[in-house]
């Protein structure tokens, strides 16, 4: 591979374009060479290791502004969408990804094998990247508590989104501990509000062979699919109706107090967290009958009937 010099991303004096995070080198995704080894390449690999699919890290054109504009002072800030480059044919980075993605995309799922890049949590707001393009996404550090209003709205609505398109959409997150209760039911709460057909969630905190009870909670199915988080909106939190309960979200700096039409069932998991050497996994799922409550600012509840 490193024979092929134009396979790689090259700044204004010709040197090669590392990631200030980890060294990764940036490539030229428009350089057919490039595009047909990759695909090539990640087939064999899939094939050898009899994988069910490929997972693409650091696959978002939003990561240029603060990976590799060191580099290349030609990729900071909205470079990726604004500017456009000869190298690239005369596209910006986004449009070249765009054109990239979806024909690696293709090339795998002739084969079977479906593409899932990791696409970060969608809070760089200028980001235009078609994100349906893959089979799906992976959303790593989705609705995390520090997020600000218009980042938990503008992250929420895309994974929605991408969800109501039947496409693969993993979201994860990290816990600061095991007991961490209320960062626990906001990323399930989070994951809830926009869950489709083919959703998945995971989080953790030391380990990623992690168990908890929450996890299998049988809310039924949606009663609807939302088309943006704003119809969700609901005496000043978010919320999600299933054939068996609802989940609440509030994603703001406040604490806001709902009165419920009945009163409902309001799950409390207790332990959970590693899985023991036997496979075994532990905690359990309480439930406290409420008429009302008060959600914390960054916090979520599941409600049964």
């Amino acid at each position: 591979m490193t024979t092929h010099e134009s396979w790689f991303w090259h700044n204004a004096s010709g040197g090669r374009v590392a990631s200030s995070s980890d060294g990764k080198l940036l490539m030229n995704v428009s350089d057919s060479g490039f595009a047909a080894y990759w695909a090539d390449s990640i087939a064999q690999q899939t094939a050898a290791g009899e994988y069910d699919g490929v997972f693409l890290d650091s696959a978002s054109p939003a990561l240029l502004q603060g990976e590799c504009s060191r580099d290349d002072s030609r990729l900071a800030g909205t470079a990726a969408r604004d500017q456009v480059f000869s190298e690239l044919g005369g596209q910006t980075w986004i449009a070249a990804w765009d054109t990239w993605i979806a024909g690696l995309d293709s090339s795998l799922a002739a084969k079977g094998i479906p593409l899932i890049p990791n696409t970060s949590a969608f809070t760089t707001t200028w980001d235009n990247s078609d994100y349906t393009r893959t089979a799906g996404i992976f959303s790593e550090g989705f609705a995390d508590p520090g997020f600000s209003a218009a980042d938990w709205k503008a992250s929420t609505n895309q994974l929605m989104a991408i969800a109501g398109a039947g496409k693969i959409v993993i979201e994860q997150n990290y816990l600061t501990s095991t007991s961490d209760m209320q960062r626990r039911l906001y990323y399930l709460a989070n994951y809830l509000l926009v869950k489709g057909t083919r959703t998945y969630l995971f989080y953790f905190a030391a380990g990623t062979l992690e168990w908890y009870p929450e996890w299998e909670i049988d809310l039924g199915a949606p009663v609807a699919a939302p088309s943006n988080v704003d119809a969700l909106a609901w005496q000043g939190v978010y919320r999600r109706d299933f054939a068996k309960g609802s989940v609440l979200v509030n994603p703001t700096t406040s604490a806001v107090s709902v009165t419920l039409a009945a009163p409902m069932q309001r799950i409390d998991p207790q332990g959970g967290g590693a899985v023991p050497a036997d496979g075994t996994p532990t905690g359990t799922v309480a439930s406290t009958p409420v008429p009302s409550l008060s959600l914390a600012p960054g916090s979520g509840a599941i409600l049964l009937k």
